[in-house]
């Protein structure tokens, strides 16, 4: 805050002028630095608007709150290790947001600012102390993350049963004969057709075309091919037979209402884990998140430990308190 001298010795001559009654009233300090009512609201209008219908308030100003003092710590930490953005950086920043936005001309750039109550020079400054922080975390937190082979494969064993499972699966041909619920006479046909096909496959006819000639399911024009399913995926009935504890290629039939279904269990792969070299990109983008947000947040609240915080707004004290 810049106050004009005599004004500055005026307000030095009282001694017992409490920060709430400064001109430029005081929220909150940490260490040596400020967080004004001015900012504090200009931060909580943006984060109002922004919030949802029916957002508490209160929380929304305590999360301002926490945010601009969490700035205030890692300003003052780029400041203790000489951090801080370049021109060049600031300017690509800059060339981002046009690109982002579609924004071809000056013109078109400095009338999108103005919309947002924005000037160049107030996005630049932005960009500058955005651009900074990040590099203190950078240096701080996210260098010192182990995202080693090693720390990779211990987290696959650790994690695998909860994000790399892969359920047992066949793959599956089926012929498929229907008749009416109500016709007996149909329904023994049917289960007789279905005899008479199990004794040509044993004799050595092709499956997949018998398939073609007697089957009535939607896979007839495939040789009754089904794919490749999971354990789990099919009916009941069928997942009973596809996957019996004893692996048969030729299961015994399955009847239902108004149908009668044979398979031809063509291969079958136990359950298992997608293996460490398939996953690990992924695995470590998971890493990355998870690790980082941990490790950012032990981070913080240790230069907050470390730190003289005082707020002076009597609400956000009282929200503060509640929270600790």
């Amino acid at each position: 805050m810049r106050t004009k001298p005599l004004l500055l010795a005026a307000l030095l001559s009282l001694g017992t002028v409490s920060a709430a009654e400064l001109v430029e009233r005081v929220v909150a300090r940490v260490n040596d630095r400020l967080i004004t009512q001015s900012e504090f609201d200009k931060r909580l209008a943006l984060a109002l608007k922004g919030s949802r219908p029916g957002t508490d308030a209160a929380e929304v100003k305590k999360g301002v709150l926490d945010d601009m003092i969490r700035e205030r710590l890692l300003e003052e930490r780029a400041k203790e290790m000489s951090v801080s953005a370049t021109d060049e950086e600031i300017d690509a920043a800059v060339e981002r947001v046009k690109a982002q936005y579609n924004l071809s001309t000056d013109a078109e750039f400095d009338a999108a600012l103005a919309q947002s109550g924005m000037t160049r020079d107030d996005l630049k400054r932005q960009m500058r102390e955005s651009i900074t922080l990040q590099k203190v975390v950078g240096r701080e937190v996210t260098s010192r993350m182990d995202l080693s082979d090693d720390a990779l494969r211990l987290e696959y064993e650790r994690q695998k049963e909860k994000f790399y499972a892969v359920p047992e699966t066949a793959h599956v041909a089926e012929i498929m004969v229907r008749f009416s619920p109500q016709d007996a006479d149909a329904r023994q046909q049917a289960v007789s057709r279905i005899e008479e096909l199990r004794g040509r496959i044993k004799a050595g006819s092709p499956f997949a075309e018998l398939a073609k000639e007697f089957s009535q399911g939607t896979t007839r024009e495939r040789g009754g091919d089904m794919g490749t399913v999971a354990k789990g995926e099919l009916m009941e009935a069928f997942d009973q037979v596809v996957f019996s504890e004893r692996a048969e290629e030729y299961p015994a039939p399955v009847l239902l209402p108004d149908s009668i279904h044979l398979f031809h269990v063509i291969e079958r792969k136990p359950a298992g884990f997608r293996p460490f070299a398939e996953v690990k990109e992924d695995l470590r983008k998971r890493i990355t998140d998870d690790l980082y947000d941990k490790r950012f947040t032990e981070y913080l609240d240790h230069l907050r430990r470390d730190a003289f915080v005082k707020i002076y707004d009597q609400e956000l004290a009282k929200l503060e308190e509640k929270k600790s």
